[in-house]
């Protein structure tokens, strides 16, 4: 049974309700990066403070951690047992950013991994690197995943869809 779970892919791609949703499955923790490593201002912690705040996770025997941050690839793929990268086109990662966005302004939905007291916001910083994230980051992260041969890789298309009961059996 898998027990060190990563997501990664791009913004809007589900990674955070994924991770909620298996870490209500399985009882692990569930470590959303974004709240780790930015404050509620959206801005990143200084990058010497990453590895000390990956200890939360890196030094647990068990848990789910979701998002990015290309740095702190590698030691999260150290740690895993199970790395699952959410493979879906850029138009439908900005529509989902999009729709998240509206939804959240009106009230409809409580964003997964929101860093804590801050607000929704999209700026085009974020805009651009949703927009470039598949030609900037896909291949790399395709090529070093298939070079990881005693973990669990999992590439899929559509996070809703990913049968987590078989997983975790």
């Amino acid at each position: 049974m898998y027990k060190k779970v990563i997501i990664i892919g791009g913004g809007g791609s589900g990674k955070s309700s994924l991770a909620d949703r298996m870490g209500k499955y399985t009882g692990y923790p569930v470590y959303h990066l974004d709240n780790l490593l930015l404050d509620s201002n959206w801005q990143q912690k200084p990058k010497n403070q990453w590895e000390e705040i990956s200890q939360v996770f890196l030094t647990k025997d068990a848990g789910i951690v979701d998002g990015n941050y290309s740095s702190s690839i590698p030691n999260r793929v150290k740690w895993a047992d199970v790395i699952i990268y959410i493979d879906i086109p850029t138009h439908v990662q900005l529509w989902r950013i999009t729709r998240r966005y509206i939804r959240n302004k009106l009230g409809l939905d409580k964003r997964c991994g929101f860093p804590d007291g801050s607000k929704e916001k999209i700026g085009m910083k974020f805009i651009l690197w949703t927009y470039h994230w598949n030609s900037n980051h896909r291949e790399k992260l395709l090529s070093m995943l298939d070079l990881e041969k005693d973990k669990k890789v999992l590439i899929i298309k559509e996070a809703r869809s990913l049968d987590i009961k078989s997983l975790f059996e």
